[in-house]
This record gives C-alpha cells, sequence and structure tokens, in this order.
C-alpha cells in the first residue's frame, strides 16, 4: 500500500526513525562523551539517508530531523547589551544541507559502502564545526563584542577532533541500521544491488567506481 507512491513501510520507518533518534542523542548527550562532546546522531542520520537513499530522501529527512532539533534545543544567540533569542530554524537549515551533502558526496559511478558512508560524515562533521566555530567567533566579537576568537589548536582538540571521532562511530551503527532494517527491505534492496553493482549518480557518472 502507498500514499502517492510513497510505500507505507518507507513512512512508518522514517517516522520512527525521526521520534527516536532525537530523543536517543538528548538521553546520550549527558551520559556519553568525548572532551565535552557527544556524537551528533541527528546529524549523522541525515548524511547517510542522503548518501544511501538518494537526493530526495536526504533532503526530506533532513528537514523533518532538523525541525525536532529545532523544538527540542534550538541554540540560544546572545545579541546586542545582552538580550537572548532562539535561533529557531539552524537546526532545520543544518540538517537539510546535511542530507543534500551526503546525497551528492562522490557522485559518480560508485558503489554506497560503509566506508565511503563514515567518510561522508567525517567531511561534512568537519564542515559543520569549523564554519560553527567560525560564525560563533565573528558574532562574539564583533556583533556582540562579548568574546574573543579560541586558538586554532583550541578548537581543534575540543570540538573538531572529539566530535569527528564520536560522528564517526556513531556513522558505522546509523549506516547498518539504514541498510538492514530500511527503510528499504533488505531484502529487495539485496536483489536490486547485484543486479546493479554500480550506481550511478549524475549525468557523466565515469569518473570513479569503487
Amino acid at each position: 500500500m502507498k500514499i502517492d507512491g510513497i510505500p507505507w513501510r518507507k513512512i512508518i520507518v522514517y517516522t520512527i526513525y525521526i521520534l527516536l533518534i532525537p530523543s536517543i542523542q538528548v538521553t546520550l548527550s549527558s551520559r556519553l562523551t568525548l572532551w565535552g562532546q557527544t556524537a551528533d546522531i541527528m546529524l549523522v542520520f541525515a548524511v547517510l539517508t542522503g548518501f544511501i537513499y538518494g537526493f530526495r530522501e536526504g533532503l526530506i529527512v533532513g528537514i523533518l530531523m532538523g525541525l525536532m532539533r529545532d523544538v527540542l534545543a534550538a541554540p540560544v544567540v546572545a545579541g546586542p547589551g545582552g538580550t537572548l533569542s532562539v535561533a529557531f530554524g539552524i537546526g532545520m537549515l543544518v540538517l537539510f544541507l546535511a542530507g543534500a551533502f551526503g546525497a551528492v558526496f562522490f557522485e559518480g559511478r560508485t558503489n554506497r559502502n560503509l566506508l565511503l558512508g563514515i567518510l561522508a560524515v567525517i567531511c561534512y562533521t568537519v564542515i559543520y564545526k569549523v564554519s560553527g566555530n567560525v560564525i560563533s567567533s565573528l558574532w562574539s566579537s564583533i556583533i556582540s563584542g562579548t568574546g574573543g576568537a579560541r586558538g586554532i589548536l583550541a578548537i581543534m582538540r575540543t570540538s573538531i577532533l572529539p566530535s569527528v571521532l564520536m560522528n564517526a562511530a556513531a556513522s558505522v551503527v546509523i549506516f547498518m541500521l539504514l541498510n538492514f532494517l530500511g527503510p528499504a527491505p533488505y531484502r529487495g534492496k539485496r536483489r536490486k544491488d547485484r543486479n546493479n553493482k554500480e550506481l550511478t549518480y549524475g549525468e557523466s557518472g565515469n569518473w570513479l567506481t569503487i
């Protein structure tokens, strides 16, 4: 049974993921940390959904997961004069871009395997953390006048490196879940992969085969 061509199974499985993963992340944020950082499994899930299941599903799942992120933990931004405001929508933007990034990562003739999935998560994590630290530093020092820039080594040690390690570890689990539990049935997915071992993305799709 389908809704506008989308199987019920896919809708149900994605709904469970989108409701369950944010709850797990909120629970783990205070219990499983590395140098003050925890795995961003919402980000990992958005990247890997786009990576495995394509651009459209990556965007939709990214937006919905980002909405949950904003509802549960929207960032609070300090403004001039010490005023605080909730930056609702940043989560949707970040995870929307995560889904898109996963879908276009290593676009070409390539099997979407675990190692490339981990690499996609690592690359987007680095982009996200570097951008976040740069924007936060500029906002604090130029707009708010409440702080200065931290050293690059300190940012690498306390923010980027632990986030990369935690997200890389989480990506192994999420990749297995998406591959074996869905949203696509495992048997049907394996049969499709056997018939088409090289998955083509884009028009040329002839520069890389893995």
